[in-house]
């Protein structure tokens, strides 16, 4: 029988088991910047096509959660809050792993994905898999975004003309 979300017990084994560390090499197989805040959090900085962008890496040794976020360096003006917004429910349509969000501290669009490792445990076969997801994502979406912000372009525009983009250069 399934216990009420308030009321997850801790699992001996993830006590044992974190990922931060399979998570911190593979940032140094890539010569990313990489820094542990503790030994269940990890910063690093990802350059891209489109500049750099900053990942925080987060494991909850509690419930066995991974939490992947990709702060993308792009800054929402108030003005532009709901069609990046609407934007954003449009790209998320196209996402298979993850979601896209604003971080409504800093007016960012961040890429999220949160994994489920209880009785579990993380394999390097799946972390290039998200990690290749996670570039692969923002990278492609990365205009569609900035050409609603800077460029005055719709939502619809924007995710028109990121999607061609993507098919050309296959």
């Amino acid at each position: 029988m399934s216990q009420p979300y308030g009321n997850v017990e801790p699992i001996s084994n993830l006590m044992q088991y974190n990922p931060i560390g399979l998570i911190e090499e593979y940032a140094i197989e890539q010569d990313w910047s990489a820094d542990r805040s503790n030994e269940n959090e990890l910063w690093a900085e990802i350059p891209g096509q489109w500049g750099s962008q900053r990942l925080w890496v987060a494991f909850h040794s509690e419930t066995g959660f991974l939490q992947l976020n990709t702060y993308m360096s792009i800054k929402i003006p108030t003005r532009h809050r709901m069609s990046v917004a609407q934007t954003i429910t449009l790209i998320n349509e196209r996402v298979w792993l993850g979601h896209f969000e604003v971080w409504t501290e800093e007016q960012v669009p961040v890429f999220r994905v949160v994994l489920p490792l209880r009785g579990t445990t993380l394999h390097e076969e799946q972390l290039n898999d998200i990690m290749t997801s996670i570039h692969e994502e923002t990278e492609r979406f990365f205009p569609a975004l900035q050409w609603v912000v800077w460029g005055g372009k719709t939502p619809e525009e924007a995710i028109a003309a990121a999607i061609v983009e993507t098919e050309g250069e296959a």
